[in-house]
């Protein structure tokens, strides 16, 4: 990786916490040094428990807090290169989700109604109460969730290339026409884990790297990145727990039809990519939200904090700091 994409160590926890280190060099598994740096810096995090969770993630800056929550089949790293364009004016924090990176791996509750739960509590530990709160991918599930279910603590919502089950995924979901066939083999049971197991690289380069709704250009991620990827993925349980958002899609529906009934009462900002989802996020999300405004970002795959750091960091500041009246009472 260039010295222009290189890393920059993020600063600590406002609260009292441990540094982990969730690599050894033994487990790095690449083959230059400057690979082996990568993976070290990528595994540096904080860790905070909860009831019956222990999250690992990164906070950086000062000032409103914004919830940064990666997408499927990723972690917190997937964040790297916009944490820096915000966090002279935010709080950011970006964990990594339950079952992902270097957070628990529980037996069960992948509902999104349950990670938003177990995803609050966290928050709260932290010593937070109100979050602009942003999502990609199933990150955006999350996100809905959490500010359907606790409107007065999420300042902002920006959900970017993303869809919602009840509103729009189903169709995404049908293979017959013209959607991805992952969704069906996500929730196939035990065979997804051991089709995949010890071939995760090759499954996460794959999808990073597909034609369709994959990278614009397939060198906007390195192969090192990929591979810290597929080394989070091949941690115990994590395979599992990758599958499980996919497996209580059903669930979901079902929570976000009732959550649905009720419109989203603050601001949202849709992101879509024009090689990616395109305007779709935009359509779901306006089903169940009142202000909706959009963006769509140009030569851009399903993976704009990666893609486009800074068109997508521009475009959430500009939403943030957008002056607007106070709502009536």
């Amino acid at each position: 990786m260039s010295k222009n994409c290189s890393l920059r160590r993020w600063r600590s926890s406002h609260v009292p916490h441990r540094r982990e280190s969730g690599l050894r060099e033994a487990d790095v598994g690449t083959s230059s040094s400057g690979d082996m740096a990568l993976s070290r810096d990528a595994a540096s995090y904080e860790s905070l428990r909860t009831s019956d969770v222990r999250f690992a993630y990164r906070r950086a800056g000062s000032g409103t807090p914004i919830v940064l929550l990666h997408g499927w089949p990723q972690t917190s790293f997937a964040w790297r290169r916009v944490v820096p364009l915000l966090s002279d004016g935010y709080d950011v924090i970006t964990p990594d989700l339950p079952g992902f990176g270097f957070t628990s791996k529980p037996e069960g509750g992948f509902d999104k109604k349950t990670i938003s739960r177990r995803l609050r509590e966290f928050v709260q530990a932290l010593g937070v109460s109100r979050i602009a709160i942003v999502g990609h991918d199933v990150g955006g599930h999350v996100a809905f969730a959490y500010a359907a279910q606790w409107p007065d603590e999420v300042s902002h919502l920006v959900f970017i290339e993303s869809s919602l089950p009840a509103f729009g995924q189903e169709e995404g979901m049908d293979v017959a026409k013209g959607g991805s066939w992952h969704f069906g083999f996500n929730m196939a049971g035990d065979i997804s884990e051991q089709l995949v197991s010890g071939r995760e690289f090759l499954f996460v380069d794959h999808f990073m790297r597909r034609e369709k709704v994959g990278l614009f250009d397939a060198n906007a991620v390195s192969t090192a990145e990929i591979e810290h990827y597929a080394q989070a993925l091949a941690r115990p349980g994590a395979l599992r727990s990758s599958f499980s958002y996919y497996r209580t899609l059903p669930v979901d529906r079902v929570d976000n039809a009732a959550w649905g009934v009720t419109a989203l009462p603050m601001p949202v900002l849709a992101v879509g990519a024009d090689w990616g989802y395109g305007g779709a996020s935009s359509k779901a999300i306006r089903r169940v939200a009142s202000d909706v405004e959009d963006v769509l970002i140009a030569r851009c795959g399903h993976y704009p904090p990666e893609e486009r750091p800074r068109e997508l960091a521009g475009a959430i500041r500009a939403f943030l700091d957008k002056p607007r009246a106070a709502p009536a009472r």
